[in-house]
């Protein structure tokens, strides 16, 4: 059979300059070559006949070229990513970047792992522009809470909707059932948000990812109707590429270490010893002598592992994607850590010309030890208990093992003794699978008419286990010795749909138009049970071994269904784009579950023609879109009791709290307008965005008369508002053996209650005395208030004292490469939030703050004199989120190994430096987990953590 070489150049479409490592690959087969550092190359074997080469890059836009049967050299332009990158923007349709009609943040591999991370939204923090992405503590394993665009509701769900191949996935955090020993959430639900949660997107391996999108805006997320008011994230996961076999491998080794520390006060005198704790401390107090409890209960340094491994590829009509994760994090407290194991395989299927198929599965297994932290009412958690213990005190174990009870507490409770006994674990198997068919119905130069089916499974099982032994301190707790706990939580979300998409492409090119419609169907279920074992017999951790047995049961379970229409037309020589679509859906969580409720966007966008040779792409865009947040399972209902004693005999009771049957989604109505910019060939890239947001039919509680028989309900009314800016900006000031590439995202956000039809409101806090969060027309909907002094009748006067909305936020990262050495990292910077420290309040309360003598007995003395604002503060920090040093190994030595392609050796590290006024642990805590609106408490967190890498990765 007779070849023939086919030679040629790929080069960048607006510079003209030749693109080095661009892959060329024969489609249908593995043959290819990679370009070299001109852009040149040279392919041999080419079959006779017409073949079309396949031409692929990482920062450029893939494309075909079809040769000829004697054609024997091709010269290739390709467009730069940022232009030519395919964005979502309807459930089956999606468009390139420069034809984008709203703001969609995207974040790519190469920028999700620069720094080894635990968690996927860890790994986003300072990377999108409008996302407040926060940790609550830093406790091992998660528990990450992202706001984007300011509060959306006060009641309702909070988390965006994440979307991972086409699956709706559960970000559930469900609480362990800890408040069954801290009792810090007396009678209240299982699913209290004090446990230091995990809130379960933290189990996707971040190195599986290849791109994520962030649809911030209700014009960019109406089309998944209500369950976008909050936002949605596309997560794309890695497929496989023609070519030959790839193998990957990573081995790290780190460690974790404590980042901060409150510190304590020193006593220099028997005096203030008696004045602080009363004549009997003496007896523990020798001067000069000080133990540091935070370093022994906190300062572990073990080592942390992580194995990464995937192999891609094609064979024949066949790509696949797999790869597997060992991960292994050793906490900086005793008996707390995280371990992870995943596992995935992508599989793309041609038949033919006419069907396509994609599978993609994932299962995951993580096992999180949380330790005891947070806010607690039993004076049980390491940081409630701290502040009780001064540092004179010994707390570590004799030599027998056995710890002192600490003598100014009445437990006995010893912080460092918690840590060693207690066991707080959480247990997840998780796997994730979908499918999706492309059929190709009918094509044409012309029209191309597609069926596209999709299902996923989202279905995971967590079990928490806590023990805690009748020989701790503490115990009896409640009066029984010995407390063992297990939870378990049976988790499902299914969906599926079916869409028909037409795209209409003539060959005089005035136009091209996609039509698309579906249907999908969607549903998710949750069942929690807790079974609370007290009175251990002998110390037994089972929960079949105590004599005093509790049980809690909670199930949910809510079906969807939606149809939507979209519309996109691109004309005007592709300049002005033009974009449409209608949603409506049904749901069982709604008061009626036949209703639909449509959510509307309309949004165009135009390519200004170029007028001066440095600009090469100027759009402006406007967009209106229509979003809904559902109302969360059970409010409809009317809340009964099983636990009700009537006259000796069991029956139902009402808890007091009315459904209402006319209970409908909270509604979101957002308008954006923007403009986006590329400046010098790519080498300066800008995106400037404005926005205004107004959310009505807000989930809210009122009071009900008595005569009803009720005292409360949930009702729709009143409305908020947010309005903001965003912006982005890439630079690359030099190209060449050095280069140099910049970004910097910025944001601002500002909401206010434009009405409220209940009286005024506490959404959370510890009242006005520490500071409470407000909700009241007018005024911010993140304010806080608490007393500021008394009036003439001596009654506190409550002002607002802070607010929990920053001023802005900044990320700045860079790139720098030389050679084969680069170097990159990311600042993270946010202006203003405020903080209530209530660590502070009780260190201060039992004297021990490491700055009593001079400030904190001042801040006592205020807060006595109904001055609650010297317990709220200022936020603002700037962090060293990610640095990163990587050194690409000489080919010399690489080519000494067999197969061996590229090796490379980089030491990592995240969150490093802390620049800060706050006094705490950390300005980014917020102990009730994923809240709308009670964020930034700070009530005895798990302590930050830094943490650095060393990383091999080989690719054969």
């Amino acid at each position: 059979m007779v070849s023939r070489v086919v030679k040629g150049r790929v080069a960048d479409r607006l510079t003209n300059e030749g693109l080095p490592l661009v892959r060329v690959i024969i489609k249908g087969t593995t043959q290819g070559v990679e370009t070299e550092l001109d852009g040149t190359f040279t392919l041999p074997n080419v079959p006779p006949g017409s073949v079309t080469l396949l031409f692929s890059s990482q920062d450029y836009g893939e494309r075909e070229v079809r040769v000829g049967p004697a054609q024997r050299e091709v010269n290739v332009a390709l467009d730069n990513i940022f232009s030519e990158e395919m964005v979502v923007v309807g459930r089956a349709s999606e468009l390139a970047r420069k034809h984008l009609t709203n703001s969609v943040a995207s974040v790519n591999a190469e920028e999700m792992n620069r720094a080894p991370s635990q968690t996927v939204d860890q790994a986003l923090q300072g990377k999108v522009a409008g996302a407040n992405i926060q940790s609550n503590s830093g406790a091992p394993g998660g528990g990450i809470q992202m706001r984007l665009r300011g509060v959306s509701t006060i009641n309702g769900s909070s988390q965006p909707l994440y979307v991972i191949d086409g699956v709706l996935v559960s970000d559930v955090a469900i609480a362990s059932g800890v408040w069954a020993v801290t009792e810090s959430v007396r009678g209240s639900n299982p699913s209290a948000t004090q446990d230091n949660q995990v809130n379960r997107i933290a189990d996707i391996n971040p190195n599986d990812i290849e791109s994520i999108e962030v649809l911030k805006g209700a014009s960019a997320a109406a089309i998944y109707g209500s369950k976008a008011s909050n936002g949605v994230v596309i997560i794309n996961t890695k497929r496989g590429r023609a070519g030959e076999p790839k193998v990957d491998i990573t081995q790290r080794l780190g460690m974790y270490t404590l980042a901060n520390k409150l510190g304590t006060r020193k006593f220099n005198s028997a005096q203030e010893v008696v004045d602080t704790f009363g004549e009997d401390a003496l007896e523990y107090y020798t001067p000069g002598r000080n133990y540091d409890h935070e370093a022994e209960l906190s300062g572990r340094r073990d080592l942390s592992s992580e194995t990464i491994a995937s192999v891609s590829g094609a064979t024949g009509n066949t790509k696949y994607f797999a790869s597997a994760l060992l991960r292994n994090d050793e906490g900086i407290i005793a008996n707390t850590g995280y371990e992870k194991q995943s596992f995935r395989l992508n599989l793309g299927q041609t038949i033919g010309d006419t069907v396509e198929v994609n599978v993609a599965t994932n299962l995951i297994h993580s096992l999180g030890q949380r330790g005891l932290t947070n806010n607690d009412n039993a004076s049980v958690s390491y940081y409630m208990v701290m502040p009780t213990a001064p540092s004179f005190v010994d707390l570590r174990a004799d030599a027998n093992g056995v710890f002192p009870r600490n003598p100014f507490v009445p437990n006995g409770s010893n912080p460092l003794q918690t840590a060693a006994l207690t066991r707080n674990d959480e247990d997840v198997w998780r796997l994730i699978g979908s499918g999706d068919a492309t059929i190709h119905l009918w094509k044409t130069d012309e029209n191309h008419l597609r069926l596209l089916a999709n299902a996923g499974v989202d279905r995971f099982q967590q079990e928490n286990r806590l023990v805690f032994p009748p020989e701790l301190n503490f115990e009896p707790v409640d009066t029984f010795p010995g407390t063992s706990l297990y939870g378990t939580s049976q988790v499902r979300n299914l969906n599926g749909g079916i869409n028909l998409v037409h795209t209409y492409r003539p060959a005089s090119r005035v136009l091209s138009a996609t039509t698309s419609g579906g249907v999908q169907f969607e549903e998710r279920r949750i069942d929690t049970t807790y079974i609370v074992s007290r009175n251990l017999n002998a110390g037994q951790p089972g929960v079949d071994s105590g004599t005093v047995i509790g049980v809690r049961d909670n199930a949910q379970h809510v079906r969807d269904r939606g149809y939507y229409l979209q519309e996109e037309v691109i004309t005007l020589d592709e300049r002005l784009t033009l974009v449409g679509a209608i949603r409506a859906e049904q749901s069982s969580a709604n008061g009626n579950t036949n209703k639909l409720f449509l959510y509307p966007k309309l949004a165009s966008a135009y390519r200004i023609p170029s007028f001066h040779p440095l600009v090469n792409e100027l759009k402006v865009r406007l967009a209106y879109g229509e979003t809904g947040n559902q109302p969360t399972y059970g409010m409809k209902f009317s809340g009964m009791s099983a636990l009700g004693n009537v006259q000796g005999t069991p029956g139902l009771v009402g808890t007091g709290v009315a459904g209402d049957p006319n209970i409908r989604p909270e509604r979101q109505r957002e308008i954006e307008a923007g403009v986006d910019a590329m400046f010098l060939g790519g080498d300066l890239v800008a995106e400037l965005t404005v926005y205004q947001r107004a959310i009505s039919d807000l989930l809210l509680q009122r009071t009900l008369p008595g005569s009803t028989g009720f005292t409360t309900q949930f009702t729709n009314g009143g409305s908020l508002r947010n309005r903001g800016i965003e912006a982005m900006l890439q630079v690359t000031p030099v190209r060449g053996n050095f280069e140099w590439t910049s970004s910097a995202t910025f944001a601002l956000n500002r909401s206010k209650v434009t009405s409220l039809p209940v009286a005024p409101f506490a959404a959370g806090g510890f009242g006005n005395s520490l500071g409470s969060f407000f909700i009241q027309e007018g005024a911010s909907a993140t304010q806080i208030v608490g007393n500021m002094g008394v009036d003439e009748n001596g009654r506190p006067i409550v002002k607002k004292i802070g607010d929990t909305e920053p001023t802005f936020t900044l990320g700045f990262a860079n790139t720098l490469k030389y050679g084969d050495v680069s170097l990159s990292f990311l600042w993270h910077w946010q202006q203003g939030s405020d903080i209530i420290n209530l660590t502070r309040f009780l260190y201060d309360d039992a004297g021990t703050s490491e700055d009593y003598v001079s400030r904190g007995r001042q801040r006592a003395t205020d807060w006595a004199n109904s001055n609650a604002s010297v317990y709220v503060e200022d936020a603002t920090f700037l962090k060293l989120r990610e640095v990163t040093i990587a050194y690409n190994l000489p080919k010399s030595w690489v080519s000494a190994i067999p197969k061996l392609q590229t090796a490379r050796l980089s030491v990592s590290g995240r969150n490093l430096l802390t620049f800060t006024s706050y006094s705490g642990l950390d300005p980014e805590v917020s102990n009730f987990g994923n809240q709308a609106i009670a964020r930034n408490i700070d009530v005895a967190p798990f302590p930050p953590s830094r943490s650095f890498w060393t990383s091999l990765d080989v690719g054969f």
